[in-house]
């Protein structure tokens, strides 16, 4: 069983408005029938949600935290402007076909495909809940400047326009990744593997193909 927090950071180049981003989230809720409540008092306006406030997304017994985060203001920064965590434990392997996610961890990957949907982030990131063996913040977060990736998380999402930023753009639909799913914004979705955080190595077949341009 797998420990820590599973967590995915939502990230966009343009200011996104928190009262545009709620919106999206609650409807997102409401079509994925997960029933929603606020930890602590519930802020009288989309504007009044502080970095303090979480909306919790019930499910399955357990539940799912959205963090809200104001724009920094900072330009040519790819800026997190929201997170999505849950407890690494719930979240497990694939069904007996070994073709799709069940339970808890189907509700997570399908929760991260709606919001990025509604949302359409430039990026989004789930890295490895373990400090020991997760890849560190500058090989797979946004900092200052030209965003680059050194290694691929479990998950992620990439923007039309960071596909082409990247170079990808006639690679990243061959990728020898667990799954390839092209949303319907243009964006694509990859799983790396299988099992949950299964590899997260460098050397894994994807980061090659897509990092190093190797042939898949």
């Amino acid at each position: 069983m797998m420990e820590g927090v599973a967590q995915a950071g939502f990230y966009t180049w343009d200011p996104n408005g928190v009262e545009h981003v709620l919106n999206e989230v609650l409807s997102v809720a409401d079509h994925a029938e997960l029933p929603y409540s606020w930890d602590g008092d519930e802020p009288a306006t989309a504007t009044d949600i502080g970095l303090g406030d979480v909306l919790l997304l019930h499910a399955d017994e357990t539940e799912f935290r959205i963090r809200f985060e104001p724009d920094d203001k900072i330009e040519r920064r790819l800026k997190r402007f929201l997170g999505l965590s849950t407890s690494a434990r719930y979240l497990v392997g694939t069904d007996e076909h070994g073709d799709q996610y069940e339970g808890y961890t189907a509700t997570f990957v399908d929760l991260i495909r709606r919001l990025s949907i509604a949302l359409e982030p430039d990026y989004v990131s789930v890295g490895h809940p373990v400090k020991d063996v997760r890849p560190s913040p500058l090989e797979i977060m946004p900092t200052e400047g030209v965003f680059e990736i050194e290694r691929l998380p479990w998950l992620s999402v990439y923007s039309p326009s960071l596909i082409d930023q990247f170079g990808w753009t006639d690679r990243i639909s061959a990728s020898p990744a667990w799954k390839v799913d092209q949303l319907d914004t243009g964006a694509v979705l990859l799983i790396k593997t299988q099992e949950p955080w299964a590899d997260v190595s460098r050397d894994h077949p994807l980061d090659k193909h897509l990092l190093d341009g190797d042939d898949a």
